[in-house]
């Protein structure tokens, strides 16, 4: 927060100042998912020319990927972090040289959140939809209905006037039912 932001002292710090954007995020940002996005946006940009980008780009997103859907193993972080400098050192443009970025900060600053997807099989921000559940608090939950009117795949149920319930195998993780409970009876874990 103390940080001045000009080219210099970013760089410092390891950091970059790129177009001139900033985005701010918040705990409720998954910063595997930010990576993953940025990975694949700059897997399309790459041009093809060289090997260690246009393969490494994609290989780098590809991993990515499967953390975020539960299917990252042990070895993936050491994996990434190697095509990383492989792909800053070998790379023949800045986008090559800068496009592990994103996942070297995100490790560097939050490999909590990696250990997390991969050895524990959660997203701690409830962001990636395979590894998060949803439940209904039964003390919040009024029977209401609103919930299960709204689940396109009917994995709601319960009699009106008392608690509904999540049929886990069901539920897809859309957040219909988050957005019409006006009760906050529904978590995500």
């Amino acid at each position: 927060m103390d940080i001045p932001v000009d080219f210099d002292k970013l760089y410092e710090v390891g950091s970059m100042m790129g177009s001139g954007g900033m985005i701010v995020m918040d705990e409720t940002s998954c910063m595997v998912d930010v990576a993953r996005y940025f990975l694949a946006f700059l897997k399309e940009e790459s041009c093809g020319k060289c090997v260690p980008c246009r393969e490494g780009v994609k290989r780098m997103s590809d991993i990515l990927e499967d953390i975020c859907a539960g299917k990252g193993k042990d070895g993936d972080i050491e994996i990434l972090e190697e095509m990383s400098k492989a792909i800053t050192d070998g790379s023949l443009c800045a986008l090559g040289g800068s496009a592990p970025n994103p996942v070297m900060s995100t490790i560097r600053y939050f490999r909590e959140e990696y250990d997390a997807h991969i050895k524990e099989h959660r997203c701690p921000a409830g962001v990636c939809k395979a590894l998060i559940t949803y439940s209904i608090d039964a003390e919040k939950c009024t029977g209401c209905g609103l919930c299960a009117k709204v689940c396109s795949v009917r994995a709601i149920t319960g009699e009106k006037k008392k608690a509904h319930i999540i049929d886990k195998d069901k539920c897809t993780r859309c957040g219909a039912c988050i957005q019409s409970c006006k009760f906050d009876a529904i978590n995500v874990k």
